[in-house]
C-alpha cells in the first residue's frame, strides 16, 4: 500500500508539471503563431506595395522619356525645312507608345483620392498622343505653332509626373514605415515571448525544486516506513522460520521418540502373537497391536501434513494401473469392512485407460482416507467406488472418483468444514471412532496438487457421496495376463451374472466384456431361473452370495438339477465370512470367489473353471527354505535401544539370520575391523557416534572388498532423513516400526547377487537408481 501511495504521489506531481508546461507552452505557441501571422501579412502587404512602387517608377521613367523623345521629334519635324509627310510614321509610333504607356501608368495609379491629377494627366497624354494625327491635316506653316503647343503640353505633363513621383515617394515612405512597424512589432513580440519563457523557466525551476523537495520528503517518509515494515517483516520472517525450524525439530524429535518405543511395542506384540496364548490373551494382544498400528497412522498423518504445509511433498509421474490401485485399497480395508458386514465394490468406466500417469502412493492414500472414513461412519449397507471420465482430449483425461456410503450422513452446515485440518463432521460420531482430523485435509491438499478438486454431498440418515477429480493422461505400462483384451479362451463365452449390487454388477460386466465374453445380468435368482427356463444357455455363472432369502443356493440347486458342474460351472462370489454351509457350497458351486471382486481373481476363477489356468498364469513354486537358508549372510546390527535390539534380532531370526550387535557407531567400526560383514543395519541416532558418521567412516576407511551393504533402520522418518542416509553412503532405508517384510525385501534386493560384498561405487550407483 505504501508503494502504491508513493508511486501515485510521484505520478501526480509529474502530471501537474506536465499540465502546467502544456498550458504555458500552448499559450506562448498561440502568441507566436498570431505574431508570425500578423508579421507575415504586413510583409506581404509591404512587398505588394513595393512592387507597385517599382512598377510606377518604371512607368514614370518610360513616360518621361517618351514625352521627351516625342517633343524633340516634333521640334525637328516642325523647324526642319526639309521635313515631309514621310517623317510622320515615327511620330505616329511615338504617339502610340505614349498612349500605351499612359494607359499602363493609369492602370497602376497610386492614389484614387486625386481624381483631378489623374484627369489632367490623362488629358495631357491624350493631347500629346493626338498631335501626330493633327499634324497630318495642317499645312507646314502651322507646324511651328503645333510644336510649341506640344512643348507646352510636354512640360505640363512633366509637372504632372513630378506630382506623381511625389506621391510615389510618399508611398515608398509609407512602405518603409510599415516594414519598420512590422519589425518593431516582431521585436516586441519576441521580447514578450522571451519574457514569458523566462517566467516559465523560473516557474519550472521553482516548481521542479518544490517537487524535488516534496519527493525527498515523501521518499524519506516512505523509506522510513519501508524500513520499518521491512524490519518488521524480517523479524516476523525470522520468527516464522524459527517457528518452522522449531516445529520441524519438534516433529522430528517426537517422530523419533515415538517411533522408537512404537517399534518395541508393535515388534514385541507381533512376537507375542506368535507364541501360544489363551483366547482372552490373544484378544488383548491383538488390541494392543491394532492400537499401535492406529498410533502409527496418526504419526504418519501428522508427518504428511507437515510435509505438505512446508511444500516439501512432491508427486511422482509414473504409470499407475488404476484398477489395481483401487483393488489394493479395497483389499487393505476388507477386514475392517467385514467387521461391520459392509459390502465393498468398485466400477471404472470402460473408456478409461488401463494405465494413467500419476503418483500411485498418493492416489492410494486419498482413496484409503476416503474409504476408511466411509467404513468408519457406516454401520450397515455398502460402500462403492465409481470412476468416471469427465473430459477427454487425446491422451489427456480428467477423472472423477465417487465414494458412496450408506452411513449416518453429514449435516449440511458441516460439509464446508470437513476438509479443514483437525475438523470432523460430527463429534457424537467421532467420539466413537478414532482419528486425527487430518485425513480429509491431507486428501484435499493432495487432490489440489493433482490439479483437481474435492467436495462432498450428504443426506443425514441416508449416506454421503465424496467426489474428487484429478487431471492425468494415458500412460504405457507392462500388461499382466489378465489385463490383455480379448482372451482367446474367454472370447465368445456366455456368462450369466446374478448380482444385486450395481457397482459389482457393472464391474463384472466390464471385466468379462473386455476379455471378449458376452454377458447377461440379473438382480435376483428368480429372474435368472426364468432365463434358463426360457431356454437361454450359458457357459459360466457368476452368482453373488448376498441375494435375499438365501436364493443363491436355490438358484444353484435349480441349475444342478439340469446341468452338471462341467456343463454349467458356477462361481460363488462371497465375502470371507460367508455364512452359507461350506459343504453345500462345495457341492453346488465349482469355485468360491472372495470379495472384494478384483480383475485378477476373477480372471483366475474363469480360467480355472475353463481348465486353462495353467496356460496363462503359471505360478512360481514358493521355496520352503527361509531367506537365511537360501542366502547366507553375516549381519551386524548397530542399535542402542535394548528393546529394539530384541525386535530386530527376532525378525532376523524368523528368516534364519543370526546378527551380532553393536550399541553405537564406534562399536560398529571396531566390529567391522575384526570381522567382515555383508550387511549392517544401522540406527541413525546413537551415543558416542551416530549412524551417519559411522557410515562415512566406513566408506572412507575400508577398502572396496570390505565394504558392506549398510541399511538405515531408524525412527527418523521426516522428509530428508532418507536423503541424509543415502548421502552419507548408506544403500537403503527402513523406517521404524520395522516389519519383517521390509527387512526380507531389502536383503533380497541388495544381496541376491552371487557375491554379496559389492564395491562401494556399485552400491552408490544402485542407491541412486533406487
Amino acid at each position: 500500500m505504501l508503494q502504491i501511495i508513493d508511486s501515485t504521489f510521484l505520478v501526480a506531481l509529474l502530471g501537474i508539471i506536465a499540465v502546467l508546461l502544456w498550458f504555458n507552452l500552448s499559450d506562448v505557441s498561440n502568441q507566436v503563431r498570431q505574431s508570425m501571422l500578423a508579421s507575415n501579412t504586413s510583409l506581404q502587404q509591404s512587398h505588394a506595395a513595393f512592387v507597385r512602387q517599382i512598377e510606377l517608377e518604371s512607368a514614370i521613367d518610360q513616360q518621361r522619356a517618351t514625352f521627351d523623345q516625342l517633343n524633340d521629334e516634333f521640334f525637328k519635324f516642325a523647324f526642319d525645312p526639309n521635313s515631309t509627310p514621310t517623317n510622320l510614321p515615327l511620330l505616329h509610333k511615338l504617339s502610340h507608345d505614349l498612349q500605351d504607356q499612359g494607359e499602363q501608368l493609369l492602370a497602376i495609379w497610386p492614389l484614387e483620392n486625386r481624381p483631378e491629377l489623374k484627369a489632367n494627366y490623362e488629358e495631357a497624354v491624350g493631347i500629346m498622343s493626338n498631335l501626330s494625327t493633327e499634324l497630318e491635316g495642317l499645312p507646314p506653316a502651322h507646324w511651328h505653332q503645333l510644336a510649341v503647343d506640344a512643348r507646352d503640353t510636354a512640360n505640363h505633363a512633366k509637372i504632372l509626373m513630378a506630382d506623381i513621383e511625389k506621391i510615389d515617394n510618399q508611398l515608398g515612405q509609407q512602405i518603409g514605415d510599415t516594414i519598420l512597424a512590422s519589425i518593431q512589432s516582431t521585436d516586441a513580440s519576441t521580447a514578450q515571448m522571451a519574457a514569458q519563457l523566462t517566467y516559465l523557466k523560473q516557474r519550472a525551476l521553482w516548481g521542479t525544486l518544490g517537487i524535488i523537495i516534496l519527493l525527498i520528503i515523501s521518499r524519506l517518509y516512505f523509506s522510513t516506513r519501508f524500513q520499518h515494515l521491512t524490519q518488521t517483516a524480517q523479524t516476523a520472517q525470522k520468527v516464522a522460520e524459527d517457528a518452522v525450524k522449531t516445529k520441524a525439530r519438534f516433529l522430528a524429535t517426537m517422530s523419533h521418540e515415538i517411533r522408537t518405543p512404537m517399534n518395541g511395542v508393535i515388534g514385541m506384540t507381533r512376537l507375542l502373537m506368535n507364541t501360544p496364548m489363551s483366547k482372552k490373551q490373544t484378544d488383548f494382544v491383538e488390541s494392543i497391536y491394532l492400537s499401535g498400528e492406529h498410533l502409527l497412522t496418526v504419526i504418519n498423518d501428522v508427518l504428511d501434513f507437515s510435509k505438505i504445509e512446508a511444500g516439501k511433498l512432491d508427486l511422482k509421474r509414473e504409470p499407475v494401473e488404476l484398477r489395481a490401485c483401487i483393488e489394493d485399497v479395497l483389499n487393505l480395508l476388507t477386514s475392517k469392512a467385514l467387521e461391520k458386514n459392509l459390502e465393498l465394490a468398485y466400477a471404472v468406466e470402460p473408456s478409461i485407460p488401463l494405465f494413467i500417469e500419476g503418483d500411485m502412493v498418493r492416489l492410494r492414500q486419498i482413496l484409503t482416507n476416503l474409504l476408511g472414513n466411509a467404513i468408519k461412519f457406516t454401520d450397515k449397507g455398502e460402500i462403492t467406488v465409481f470412476v468416471l471420465s469427465r473430459s477427454h482430449q487425446g491422451d489427456e483425461y480428467e477423472l472423477e472418483f465417487q465414494i458412496n456410503d450408506t452411513g449416518a450422513g453429514i449435516p449440511a452446515d458441516r460439509l464446508d468444514s470437513i476438509f479443514e485440518q483437525f475438523s470432523q463432521a460430527d463429534n457424537a460420531l467421532t467420539n466413537r471412532n478414532e482419528g486425527t482430523g487430518l485425513g480429509l485435509a491431507i486428501s484435499r491438499r493432495l487432490v489440489n496438487m493433482m490439479a483437481g478438486t474435492i467436495w462432498a454431498e450428504s443426506t443425514v440418515g441416508v449416506g454421503s457421496h465424496f467426489h474428487f477429480t484429478v487431471k492425468t493422461r494415458k500412460a504405457e505400462g507392462k500388461l499382466k495376463p489378465f489385463l490383455y483384451p480379448d482372451i482367446p479362451e474367454i472370447i465368445g463365452k456366455r456368462i450369466l451374472i446374478v448380482e444385486n449390487n450395481p457397482a459389482n454388477q457393472q464391474a463384472l460386466q466390464d471385466f468379462c466384456f473386455g476379455w471378449g465374453a458376452t454377458t447377461e445380468a440379473c438382480t435376483s435368482s428368480s429372474a435368472a431361473i426364468a432365463r434358463i427356463a426360457a431356454g437361454h444357455v450359458y457357459d459360466i455363472g457368476l452368482i453373488d452370495s448376498n441375494l435375499p432369502n438365501a436364493s443363491a443356493l436355490d438358484f444353484a440347486k435349480y441349475v444342478r438339477s439340469r446341468y452338471s458342474k462341467q456343463a454349467f460351472p458356477l462361481i460363488l462370489i462371497a465375502p470371507p465370512n460367508d455364512p452359507h454351509p461350506k459343504e453345500i457350497v462345495r457341492e453346488l458351486f465349482n469355485l468360491y470367489l472372495t470379495k472384494p471382486i478384483t480383475r485378477s481373481r476373477l480372471f483366475d476363477s474363469l480360467m480355472t473353471v475353463l481348465g486353462k489356468l495353467n496356460l496363462v498364469t503359471a505360478r512360481p513354486q514358493e521355496s520352503k527354505l527361509k531367506l537365511g537358508e537360501r542366502l547366507p549372510l553375516t549381519i551386524l546390527l548397530a542399535e542402542d535401544n535394548p528393546i529394539n535390539q530384541i525386535v530386530a534380532t527376532s525378525i532376523l531370526d524368523e528368516i534364519a539370520y543370526k546378527a551380532d550387535i553393536a550399541e553405537d557407531g564406534k562399536q560398529a567400526l571396531e566390529a567391522l575391523r575384526k570381522k567382515a560383514y555383508d550387511v549392517i543395519f544401522m540406527d541413525m541416532q546413537m551415543p558416542e557416534m551416530d549412524g551417519l558418521e559411522a557410515t562415512r567412516r566406513i566408506r572412507a576407511d575400508f577398502p572396496p572388498d570390505r565394504q558392506p551393504i549398510i541399511v538405515a533402520m531408524t525412527a527418523n522418518a521426516m522428509d530428508g532423513d532418507k536423503q541424509n542416509c543415502l548421502a552419507a553412503g548408506m544403500n537403503d532405508y527402513i523406517s521404524k516400526p520395522v516389519l519383517p517384510e521390509a527387512v526380507e525385501a531389502v536383503l533380497e534386493r541388495w544381496c541376491s547377487a552371487p557375491f554379496p560384498s559389492v564395491t562401494i561405487q556399485e552400491n552408490l550407483n544402485e542407491t541412486v537408481s533406487a
